[in-house]
């Protein structure tokens, strides 16, 4: 990095210690490479930067390689986490991005930035994958890039995703590699049509770890390998059981029928007995599947899932999030979320936003205010998370 306009708001200390040192720390602790990153060269902005988003350090790995200063767009509720905060604040400069709001705001800093012709990064995902695979890109992505006209430079982080995945417990040993993939253009931009630049957008930034990994073959080295999936895996495949999984090591398996697998180094599900899939992404498609035909059945109201055991209820009041309970129970209908304990019940039609955050807590904004919910280890937070993404995409289709 650079830039010294970047790093002016540092303390000398600051400048001197953080940002050499922690963008070295990060090239030799992943073993990071790069790939076409001379074809940025030079070219310092103003531009758009999108990449794909598969590691919690994604902003910080592609500035600690990239040879511009690049002020990332992040959601708000990471500003609140100490260290990553600081670094957004005080390394990356980064442009909160509030849940639950207008993106006015957003796309202003975004237009002051280009005008003083820095780079933005943005992460169109909007959240990290799951499974590998990739999050339905923003529905406005294309048209943000058509508003600002600049060249926008497509990165894929590969490794990223087996580095740490989502719902894993702890990180895995293997390289990382930053490959700038498709610089788009403004006279490109200016040629196509939205439906053709929402291709164009969406070819250019889709990435599968299971392709990168059939071709690249990169084992990730990790003693504890499976330990965590049950956040990715809420249903097993062989009895149908919600919230049944657990994992040791790198095995797991169903508790309710004994069903199970191990990971191997490619996170590939091996030595399967009663399971059907080879792929993280292959179950995980099956179950979402599962649970859209399971909102599609007649409402009687029951809960569509055992209930989830909570360890901590929280809500913001002013600038800090006050602890309402630290043990409660979580009910959850096609309609709503119920905690009876504290006689709550949200809404997923009065919902305006629900994201996972760090420690796999739920944060949903609704009319009552903006909560927090973390349920129990074994307990897992996506099962609603998709549950309220199926009720948002019916309104929308209405």
């Amino acid at each position: 990095m650079n830039d010294d306009a970047s790093i002016s708001s540092l303390t000398p200390a600051e400048r001197f210690l953080l940002v050499p040192f922690y963008g070295r720390y990060l090239k030799a602790r992943y073993r990071m490479r790069t790939e076409n990153m001379e074809s940025v060269l030079p070219f310092k902005g103003p531009a758009i930067v999108f990449a794909n988003h598969a590691h919690t350090l994604d902003p910080f790995l592609i500035s600690a390689v990239y040879p511009y200063h690049i002020s990332w767009v992040a959601g708000s509720y990471l500003f609140k986490m100490k260290m990553v905060g600081y670094l957004l604040t005080h390394w990356v400069h980064s442009i909160p991005k509030a849940q639950g709001r207008s993106d006015l705001s957003t796309i202003r800093n975004i237009s002051e930035a280009l005008g003083k012709n820095q780079i933005v990064g943005i992460f169109p995902e909007g959240t990290r994958t799951w499974d590998g695979e990739m999050m339905d890109i923003a529905s406005g992505t294309a048209k943000l890039v058509r508003l600002f006209r600049v060249p926008v430079i497509f990165i894929h982080i590969k490794g990223g995703f087996p580095s740490h995945p989502r719902w894993a417990d702890e990180e895995r040993k293997g390289p990382i590699s930053i490959e700038v993939h498709r610089i788009l253009t403004p006279e490109e931009i200016k040629a196509m049509d939205i439906g053709e630049l929402t291709e164009a957008v969406r070819a250019s930034l889709s990435f599968s770890n299971d392709r990168w990994q059939d071709e690249a073959r990169v084992p990730f080295r990790g003693s504890r390998r499976a330990e965590g999936i049950e956040s990715l895996f809420y249903q097993c495949p062989a009895c149908g059981s919600y919230s049944s999984i657990r994992a040791s090591g790198d095995s797991f398996s169903c508790t309710s029928c004994g069903a199970g697998a191990r990971l191997d180094g490619y996170d590939r599900i091996i030595d399967g007995k009663r399971i059907p899939f080879t792929r993280l992404a292959e179950w995980h498609g099956w179950e979402r599947k599962q649970l859209e035909e399971l909102f599609c059945k007649e409402d009687d109201g029951k809960p569509l899932f055992p209930e989830d055991g909570g360890m901590l209820l929280m809500k913001l009041e002013g600038n800090r999030f006050r602890v309402i309970s630290r043990s409660f129970t979580a009910i959850v209908t096609r309609k709503a979320i119920s905690i009876p304990e504290e006689g709550l019940v949200f809404n997923f039609g009065e919902i305006s936003s629900m994201v996972i955050n760090a420690k796999q807590t739920i944060e949903l904004y609704c009319p009552g205010g903006v909560y927090r919910i973390r349920l129990e280890k074994g307990s897992s937070p996506l099962k609603i998370w998709e549950l309220y993404m199926t009720v948002q995409a019916r309104k929308e289709n209405q």
